[in-house]
């Protein structure tokens, strides 16, 4: 034993590092992770977007919806709305009257059915938001 010839220090200490597939594995998990996290972060932007629409959508109907008055006239309309950054927004209201039968203890009813759509297109598609409301008197 005593007699044995010291092992070179290549053969005491491997060397250090990694291989070139270990690199090229690890590059290739890191590329798909950023892939999902990219396709995860394109699907919410267009999530907020249509989010956005569908409120803007909505705030238009019901302010179209306040200026029709509290017991409109029965009939149909269509228009856009004139402000520049709504050119995409159009709106149509359907006004349409029913008269419910008298009860015993009064007359007549005169009931109308307010339906206020506003339509935009999003992308090829063509969206809409439909708001309904009643009037009595």
């Amino acid at each position: 034993m005593w007699n044995q010839k010291p092992a070179s220090s290549a053969a005491r200490y491997p060397a250090a590092g990694f291989t070139l597939l270990e690199v090229l594995v690890a590059l290739a998990i890191v590329a798909i992770a950023l892939v999902i996290v990219l396709r995860l972060h394109l699907l919410s932007l267009d999530a907020t977007l249509r989010a956005q629409d569908l409120t803007t959508a909505v705030l238009l109907a019901q302010g179209k919806l306040a200026s029709l008055g509290a017991f409109p006239e029965p009939g149909e309309e269509d228009g856009q709305f004139e402000e520049p950054q709504l050119a995409r927004y159009r709106w149509h209201t359907q006004v349409t009257a029913h008269t419910l039968p008298a009860t015993e203890t009064g007359s007549e009813v005169e009931v109308r059915r307010i339906e206020v759509t506003v339509s935009w297109r999003d992308g090829r598609q063509e969206r809409h938001y439909t708001l309904q409301s009643y009037a009595l008197r």
